[in-house]
């Protein structure tokens, strides 16, 4: 199982509250980790739940609290976790293969921590708004690029390249999309393919499709980047971040000062690979009675 680099700090975090409250890792332990993390989607979970950590570490940290807790060590952990702690990764790794993605990452973690259903984080987590807190760390989300100061980073060739598709390739491309990842993108591909200049790039080696990146084709909107995807067999090759950055530079070169990017799941790729930036939920202010 592979982790985002956050995801992989999220761990360490709730590692070593562990080791100041129960000495094992309970499924609690993830989320305090979550708020510890202050970047990303984390960085705003604590900016809505701001006294969140406080109150779950003065809850588990209630004499007897994993105790009776089967011990097992399991990667990438370094000390003992529950059996439950486990059954959250396993259930997050399941729901990563659901989406085709290849890495597990905070969001899959922590809806996977509430889906669950385990008795002690139910009795801790009793009366929160989880609805919110899957809203914020486990939904897709929005991003935002700015284009002022971009320019195409060096992209090294790895064996494929990368080009603007044309009319004659709708039909391959429409079968790779299909097969790939369903029908639910078909109606943006054929925007874009009935577009003078076609705002769709793929990738190919030896004249198969490898992947596709769009712009401007999302309900016909301007400055929206996406869709784009990789076959699964070739994740993790670079693929996704030449397709991102020849769509932001033609993006720019069209005038845009930012690009969007909707609803994105791999959220912690496009922060690295061209400084995304998450567009923040509107904070909700409870008032006093």
């Amino acid at each position: 199982m592979k982790y985002t680099e956050r995801s992989l700090r999220i761990i360490n975090n709730a590692e070593k509250v562990a080791g100041q409250t129960t000495e094992i890792v309970l499924p609690i332990h993830l989320l305090m980790g979550a708020l510890l993390e202050r970047t990303g989607v984390c960085a705003e979970l604590l900016i809505n739940f701001p006294t969140l950590y406080e109150s779950l570490y003065n809850q588990i940290n209630k004499k007897g609290y994993g105790v009776r807790e089967e011990r097992m060590n399991y990667s990438p952990f370094t000390t003992v976790i529950s059996n439950s702690t486990k059954q959250v990764l396993m259930s997050a790794q399941k729901r990563m293969e659901r989406f085709k993605q290849v890495y597990v990452n905070e969001g899959l973690i922590i809806n996977a921590l509430f889906e669950l259903n385990d008795p002690l984080t139910t009795s801790i987590t009793r009366g929160l708004d989880i609805k919110r807190i899957l809203e914020i760390a486990s939904y897709p989300r929005d991003l935002i690029v700015p284009l002022k100061d971009y320019s195409l980073p060096e992209i090294k060739n790895r064996g494929f390249i990368v080009r603007r598709a044309e009319s004659k390739d709708f039909v391959s491309l429409k079968n790779f999309v299909y097969k790939e990842y369903g029908d639910g993108w078909i109606i943006s591909i054929e925007n874009g393919i009935s577009k003078g200049k076609i705002p769709i790039y793929i990738a190919e080696k030896d004249g198969e499709i490898l992947g596709f990146a769009c712009f401007d084709v999302v309900r016909n909107k301007k400055g929206i980047f996406g869709p784009m995807g990789t076959s699964i067999t070739n994740r993790i090759q670079g693929i996704g971040n030449a397709l991102l950055h020849y769509c932001l530079k033609e993006m720019k070169e069209f005038g845009y000062e930012y690009a969007i990017i909707g609803e994105a799941g791999p959220i912690e790729f496009y922060e690295k690979t061209c400084n995304a930036v998450i567009i923040p939920k509107p904070l909700i202010v409870k008032k006093c009675t």
